[in-house]
């Protein structure tokens, strides 16, 4: 039954391991504002500590994947903001055909 759904969702889904990896950190930058928010309402040191120590965490993944994206040369953070605008909107119209 498994396999099935999962040949369905393949079959409709143009997903890749760069969709995935976006995903991922876009998923990673919400959870360390959470995380940041709640370690600076914390109101505790030892519940400050705990969510500080998680904040660590998250942003050590973040770090692995986006070093994973400059790797893959799906990210290319050194090139000025104009060739990376024209990128996206290359990307853009690509996945549109």
């Amino acid at each position: 039954m498994a396999s099935m759904i999962g040949n369905i969702v393949k079959n409709n889904t143009d997903i890749t391991d760069e969709v995935i990896l976006t995903s991922m950190l876009g998923s990673l930058k919400a959870i360390a504002a959470a995380y940041f928010t709640a370690t600076m309402t914390g109101t505790t040191p030892e519940l400050k500590s705990m969510l500080s120590s998680a904040l660590v965490q998250v942003m050590n993944s973040h770090s692995v994947l986006t070093e994973l994206a400059v790797k893959h040369g799906w990210e290319r953070p050194y090139v000025s903001p104009a060739e990376q605008l024209a990128d996206v909107y290359k990307y853009s119209i690509t996945e549109k055909q």
